[in-house]
């Protein structure tokens, strides 16, 4: 176990000389509710405080139910009435888009951003049709497009959006299965909405292909020594299935054992329609209590996966694999992080160890472990710091005070240990400078109390009050904010 660092007790004495900051964008909503109904959302910007107000304008809106969230790459955020429309603000253009009731018919209560950023999606009320609504958000105009359902293989089929994590591309995918064991079954159609700085020009959504796929599905608790990767523990490749980052291909789980699908929508025949997915063998011999799980791709040529002890990193062209052992105690639980807009894959346990892949390959970061209860980690956004914070240390007994916690900061620089206050992280930036928020465990440790920020150094200061109270938002969820690194 690694030692706690030097300056652990000074851990918590405000920085000298200037203010720090963390580059993240960080929303929450005030309890406070004006005789109007109208409420302020405070908004936390790279060190800025500001606050714009609340006030229902769209039909069937109000500021009671709300959710909120801040798109990835921290460019502006969205508010979301759980019974009306969805408002995205934009901070870097300083404008506004809003998905409202429409030809589409009635809205479901969740609103959602593309992996990209680049879009919000919504999908419809309960017994609609599988259609979305999407509004691009990283473009001059953010009118919303109806996604509708493509043609499907089976009669009243339903379906479900996949977007990439670095294109302004999208997936719609005919769903098969059971909420336990989900996978794609039947039509695969990719398309391309409106983004600045996109390869493909368009102004509204566009067909790239489409095919069908039929994909295999596992069940989520047939294999505890894997790392979680289904939709019901928020799993990257839900449904058995992978968009690229660049929204190229989609990789699968075959039916058949040992083998993947991938299809490709720029793959077509001399009739100029996409070809169906080709089946790529995986290559190692394996059973089915052995074969590795998809986990991630990377690109159309590299995957990744795992089995129980090993994380694997594929290259489908060439048919060649490199692999690492998994690391930490076997009772810890390996969290993956996508970073890199999905192309770097940061691996945790529960007790601090830390895996990156990309296409290059596999590494060990940091093998150190340390005891940890762990709330859920976060990554920076080029996937060069993971920070997370646990609970109950017994490493500072000593210091007889339960309220005390411990903190983790994890790189190449290593395992930093920081004990003190009990801490929950937001978000972390490239610099590795960390913004965080204080509660008291003996007294209701989801009211959060202060906000921080863990410098890169090692300081830590209260950057925030948090004045007055932040309110839950999200619904049934106890969730106080929402944030993202720039």
């Amino acid at each position: 176990m690694p030692r706690p660092r030097a300056d652990a007790l000074a851990l918590f004495a405000a920085a000298a000389c200037q203010s720090p900051s963390a580059d993240v964008l960080a929303v929450w909503l005030d309890a406070a509710v004006d005789e109007d109904g109208a409420r302020a959302i405070q908004i936390y910007d790279a060190g800025e405080r500001r606050q714009v107000e609340l006030r229902p304008t769209i039909a069937d809106s109000d500021a009671g139910q709300v959710e909120l969230g801040v798109a990835p790459g921290g460019g502006g955020f969205m508010v979301s009435a759980i019974k009306g429309g969805t408002v995205w603000i934009d901070l870097q253009r300083g404008t506004r888009g809003v998905i409202a009731k429409g030809p589409w018919g009635e809205l479901a209560e969740n609103a959602s951003f593309s992996r990209s950023g680049r879009a919000l999606l919504r999908g419809l009320a309960e017994g609609a049709q599988p259609d979305q609504v999407l509004m691009p958000i990283a473009s001059v105009s953010t009118t919303p497009l109806w996604l509708g359902a493509p043609a499907t293989e089976h009669l009243g089929a339903r379906g479900f959006v996949r977007s990439a994590a670095d294109a302004p591309i999208v997936y719609w995918l005919e769903e098969g299965g059971t909420e336990d064991v989900e996978y794609v079954d039947g039509t695969i159609a990719a398309f391309a909405y409106p983004s600045e700085g996109s390869r493909v020009d368009v102004d509204t959504l566009v067909p790239l292909g489409t095919n069908r796929i039929h994909t295999r599905g596992i069940s989520a608790g047939a294999f505890p020594s894997r790392i979680p990767k289904d939709s019901l523990r928020g799993g990257w490749c839900t449904h058995s299935l992978c968009v690229t980052p660049d929204g190229d291909a989609a990789i699968g789980i075959s039916p058949a054992l040992c083998q993947v699908l991938r299809f490709q929508w720029a793959r077509v025949g001399s009739d100029g329609e996409s070809r169906p997915a080709r089946e790529i063998d995986l290559p190692v011999g394996c059973g089915w209590t052995s074969e590795p799980h998809l986990l991630a791709a990377l690109d159309a040529s590299h995957a990744l996966f795992d089995d129980d002890e090993r994380i694997y990193l594929a290259d489908l062209d060439r048919g060649s694999w490199t692999a690492t052992p998994k690391l930490g105690s076997t009772t810890t639980a390996v969290t993956m992080l996508a970073a890199n807009g999905g192309r770097t894959m940061n691996f945790v346990s529960g007790d601090g160890t830390l895996i990156r892949a990309d296409a290059d390959g596999i590494e060990v970061v940091s093998a150190e472990r340390t005891d940890c209860t762990p709330q859920p980690p976060i990554t920076s956004p080029n996937g060069a710091w993971v920070v997370m914070t646990c609970g109950g240390s017994e490493a500072i007994v000593e210091i007889d005070q339960p309220a005390f916690s411990t903190t983790l900061r994890i790189s190449a620089l290593g395992l930093e240990r920081f004990d003190g206050l009990a801490m929950r992280a937001l978000a972390v930036d490239d610099g590795g400078n960390a913004l965080l928020y204080s509660y008291d465990p003996d007294d209701n440790e989801e009211v959060p109390r202060g906000m921080f920020v863990l410098e890169g150094g090692g300081h830590l200061s209260r950057v925030d009050e948090l004045e007055p109270t932040p309110e839950p938002f999200g619904g049934s969820t106890t969730t106080y904010f929402s944030a993202q690194a720039h």
